[in-house]
């Protein structure tokens, strides 16, 4: 399998908030928002649930390769096409398995409460194959990068010392 992170790969981006940093990793807050939390209308039921749950925050560990600092707000990507593999992973293999199963159970003539039953095994064996097809994306490469600093949590200004003395003499 090629390696999907180069300087050229499309990325989906979300900003975060540096949380603690050790031992050359960071700990990154992001918040969850619902599709349409930007809209500032109030007759939306989507927004007026997504306010009634509030913000959902996720924590991520990565290599903190831009010496970032707590406080800080960074900008980590993820590659498009991981992205893409892993939902079509994630969501179309237990559905043919589950639709593969229910196949199989009508072309042998069970009937309709056994069918079910075999559905619902070749679901449960399709999210089976996807945890064991997942156990190796544990590498760097299928993680989330550290793409840049958006905001330092400050800013560090030197001021010149003087020697000289300002009196009105």
């Amino acid at each position: 399998m090629a390696d999907c992170m180069t300087d050229s790969t499309p990325m989906r981006e979300e900003t975060a908030r540096v949380v603690d940093v050790k031992d050359g990793m960071l700990l990154a807050e992001t918040e969850s928002r619902s599709g349409c939390s930007h809209c500032s209308t109030d007759n939306c039921t989507t927004s007026v649930v997504a306010k009634l749950f509030g913000v959902k925050r996720n924590r991520l560990v990565l290599e903190n390769s831009l010496d970032a600092r707590p406080g800080d707000r960074v900008v980590i990507g993820i590659p498009d096409a991981l992205l893409v593999r892993a939902s079509l992973l994630a969501y179309l293999l237990p559905l043919l398995s589950m639709l593969g199963a229910a196949a199989a159970g009508e072309a042998v003539g069970l009937p309709a409460n056994w069918m079910s039953l075999l559905a619902l095994c070749g679901l449960a064996m399709g999210f089976f194959m996807v945890h064991r097809a997942t156990r190796g994306w544990t590498s760097q490469r299928y993680r989330p990068q550290l793409l840049r600093i958006a905001a330092a949590a400050y800013q560090r200004v030197e001021v010149p010392i003087s020697t000289r003395s300002y009196s009105n003499e």
